[in-house]
């Protein structure tokens, strides 16, 4: 197991490689017994320690490896940290320290010097004496023993995370000490991360950490609403925007929505409001504007209002004097509103005079699942132009009213 697959969301508790780690080495119960049912040979012997790991016999699991790293061979090196894993579990700390001092001293390039490294880092972490996070040069266990830190002194930790988010670490290591960061509900770390997300650590970790404010939720939304004002980065805006999803506070995306001037900043606010539910805010925002494109994003974004929509959507398909935007109000009224909405569609439908209105109104019976108020518009329809277009529609529908109409048609 290689170091770069330590899992950081798994800091918060304790991190060791787990007794599946000992198959990875290809090692199995060996049936080759010589005594008490223990073999003799090396690998023999470490398929024995396996086994007594899996079924949680740690006396038996220290003697077993004990052994093998005593015969120097190809499965010394594991041993020696399975070792001192089962002697941790035993109750012996202090012992298993010692046996990763000697794997270190023995093998200082052994492959098994993360896993130890990770192990002692537990047991001085439920020691009180967490290990210091500048002594390893591992990044994961840089992380490790950070996180450590963070459970034991976090006025300790957080200037070394610090360090670290304004140092020149990898791109990784900052992400994830962000992360170990955000973890803390102190004042002084709910600060660093404001700096961090007003971009004093670059964008990519700007980004990052308004993600993180968001998920404080109402609290941050004073913070974001100040970075978005203060900043021109088109990404920035963009993501405090779709944080507002989260937070869930739909005046300040509202607010946005109102002076921004870039149109794809707009387009972003308005469709984040849908998903929000805040169909009489984004009503409020489409009387308020006069751009016709703004105008055709805040009606699409009716549809994942959901019920929020039907109002402001039938009001606007009443209303609006631009032909096509009325048009694609009542189509999305078919979407949003469905068998709710089907009397005004109907009602729509036989008020009109123009042939573009009408089709929208079918349209949105179609898509409203609306079979039977479309036979009775197609057999009450005079003109033929028109009642071809609507039985177009029910020849589409798999309802067994559309069918029978269908077949009524074909007997005639």
């Amino acid at each position: 197991m290689k170091s770069k697959g330590l899992v950081v969301i798994l800091l918060a508790s304790a991190v060791t490689v787990a007794p599946w780690r000992l198959q990875a080495e290809g090692a199995q119960p060996s049936p080759v017994a010589n005594g008490a049912g223990v073999s003799a040979d090396e690998g023999g012997l470490y398929a024995d320690g396996t086994r007594a790991v899996n079924e949680s016999r740690w006396s038996d699991a220290v003697g077993l490896f004990d052994r093998v790293a005593a015969m120097h061979g190809e499965h010394a090196e594991g041993a020696l940290y399975w070792k001192a894993y089962a002697e941790n579990k035993e109750g012996q700390p202090a012992n298993a320290l010692n046996t990763c001092a000697e794997l270190r001293k023995q093998y200082p390039k052994s492959r098994w010097l993360n896993e130890c490294g990770a192990l002692e880092i537990e047991i001085r972490g439920k020691s009180g004496d967490p290990v210091a996070p500048q002594a390893e040069a591992d990044e994961n266990l840089k992380l490790l023993a950070l996180n450590a830190l963070m459970q034991q002194d976090q006025a300790q930790a957080v200037p070394i995370l610090q360090k670290i988010l304004a140092g020149n670490q990898s791109e990784e290591l900052k992400s994830r000490a962000l992360f170990v960061l955000a973890q803390s509900q102190s004042p002084q770390a709910q600060a660093l991360i404001g700096q961090i997300a007003r971009g004093q650590s670059g964008p990519a970790l700007q980004i990052r950490a308004i993600r993180m404010l968001a998920t404080q939720g109402k609290r941050a939304d004073d913070t974001l609403a100040d970075i978005y004002q203060h900043t021109s980065d088109e990404q920035v805006k963009r993501e405090i925007l779709r944080s507002y999803l989260i937070t869930g506070d739909a005046d300040k995306e509202l607010a946005a929505a109102r002076t921004e001037t870039d149109p794809e900043l707009v387009k972003t606010a308005v469709h984040t409001l849908g998903a929000m539910g805040a169909g009489q805010d984004l009503l409020t925002l489409y009387r308020a504007t006069s751009n016709a494109q703004t105008k055709a994003d805040i009606i699409n974004s009716f549809i994942p209002a959901g019920h929020n929509g039907v109002g402001p959507l039938t009001e606007i398909a009443q209303s609006e004097p631009d032909p096509e935007l009325r048009r694609k109000a009542i189509r999305n009224l078919g979407i949003s509103g469905g068998s709710s909405v089907a009397p005004a569609l109907v009602a729509t439908y036989q008020k009109s005079t123009d042939e573009d209105t009408k089709k929208a109104a079918a349209q949105a019976l179609f898509l409203a699942n609306d079979a039977h108020d479309l036979v009775a518009l197609a057999r009450a329809e005079k003109d033929m132009e028109m009642k071809k277009y609507l039985v177009e529609q029910l020849s589409l529908m798999h309802s067994q009213e559309a069918t029978d109409y269908m077949m009524e048609i074909l007997n005639k």
